[in-house]
């Protein structure tokens, strides 16, 4: 069966990611079973038909995949953005959010923001 990659995201896009699936609600479960989402709260959107001569399985799709569809990495950092066509997609930003709650309480007890992270709530903890 052909191999679809999809665009999955929730409301809080805290971990909207590539899923390859068979299909949208394939694409939707998965993501949903492993990031901890309910059912119903993600939405895939089809990106790309993965070519048949492209190995791959349900699920994340490796760097390889990304790039033998056409992606291109933007940036890598802790949140990878990757060019597919004319469309730019950021990965969600729940890490970063978590590093940067962690050097708002570093901040406050005077260790500094050890993670190098701007800060986002208004008062260190």
């Amino acid at each position: 069966m052909t191999m679809r990659l999809y665009w999955v995201v929730t409301e809080d896009h805290c971990e909207d990611w590539f899923i390859v699936a068979r299909n949208y609600e394939e694409a939707e479960t998965f993501h949903e079973q492993n990031e901890g989402y309910l059912p119903g709260d993600a939405m895939a959107e089809e990106i790309i038909t993965v070519p048949d001569q492209v190995a791959t399985e349900a699920g994340w799709p490796s760097d390889d995949v990304l790039l033998a569809v056409g992606a291109r990495f933007i940036d890598q950092g802790s949140a990878r953005v990757v060019q597919l066509g004319n469309r730019r997609f950021c990965e969600g930003l729940m890490e970063e959010t978590l590093r940067s709650l962690d050097d708002d309480r570093f901040e406050a007890d005077g260790q500094g923001r050890l993670n190098g992270t701007e800060r986002i709530s208004r008062e260190p903890n």
